[in-house]
């Protein structure tokens, strides 16, 4: 584990437990843990060491993790190939990227590749018109490795973030009827119909054959943004890493623990935890 200190602008949620209260017996049952990936498992931008060490750790314990995240789904193959993880659910729920036993990738869309792909080019019509209202937004660097949503970037390669830009658009998309739903870096627009927990929950299910009942004592989901509600809002285990502290506030559903660390230090952490009870 990290040296670095557990950071002062971060406080730990007054609806939050500790780490520490984490039951060892739920510890013990767990099977599979559910990530986002940017600013959870990563931190700074940057993979760090105890993130990929976790990971290794947890992979040689047993403990399934898959990224959940609305990154691109070129960016999730890249993952899915090189990590320790049994696969990744992209772009915000719109495709399970997983590996099949002799390690090659298959993907699974929520509906048909053709279909999704035609919306995502609705969508992005309807954005770039909309992004005309907001010159410090632009379209995510890596929208032409996405293949279902539209991406809009306020705070990755947008500097100093653009927050207020952020809120804005993202009443206005809503406005529009459009699923659009906020990150700790984009703003993803997608179809209806599906979020993270939609297809965590098919997946879980479908490929690892998971009941619900099952799904509620061996999963736990780690995450740091208001994209990641609905996560917290389905699973009993849920962990905030500390740099959630800053979105709380306007979070309906909220983990039931959060880390001290941030970002994938804090995912450091929390393997820690587990693994020490086991």
């Amino acid at each position: 584990m990290s040296a670095f200190s557990s950071l002062g602008s971060f406080g730990l949620a007054l609806s939050a437990l500790e780490l520490s209260s984490l039951d060892k017996s739920a510890c013990q049952g767990l099977r599979f843990i559910l990530s986002d990936f940017d600013d959870t498992l990563t931190w700074e931008g940057r993979l760090p060491v105890d993130t990929l060490r976790a990971l290794a750790q947890l992979e040689a314990n047993g403990i399934k993790v898959i990224p959940v995240t609305g990154g691109c789904a070129g960016w999730s193959d890249m993952i899915a190939r090189s990590l320790p993880v049994d696969g990744v659910i992209t772009e915000g729920g719109a495709c399970f990227i997983g590996k099949t036993p002799d390690r090659h990738l298959s993907y699974a869309f929520w509906r048909e590749e053709a279909e999704m792909r035609a919306e995502q080019a609705r969508l992005l019509t309807q954005v770039n018109q909309l992004l005309a209202e907001y010159p410090r937004l632009r379209l995510a660097r890596d929208q032409a490795y996405r293949l279902t949503d539209v991406a809009i970037d306020y705070a990755q390669d947008v500097k100093p973030a653009a927050i207020a830009d952020k809120d804005a658009c993202l009443a206005a998309l809503i406005a529009m009827g459009l699923n659009a739903k906020a990150s700790s870096i984009h703003i993803n627009v997608c179809s209806q119909g599906y979020d993270k927990f939609s297809m965590a929950q098919r997946v879980l299910g479908e490929v690892y054959g998971l009941t619900e009942a099952q799904q509620q004592e061996q999963v736990l989901y780690v995450g740091d943004a208001p994209n990641d509600e609905s996560m917290f809002a389905r699973f009993p285990l849920s962990v905030g890493v500390a740099n959630i502290a800053e979105h709380l506030h306007k979070m309906q559903h909220r983990p039931r623990y959060q880390t001290r660390q941030p970002g994938g230090l804090g995912f450091a952490e929390l393997a820690d935890v587990i693994l020490s009870a086991r």
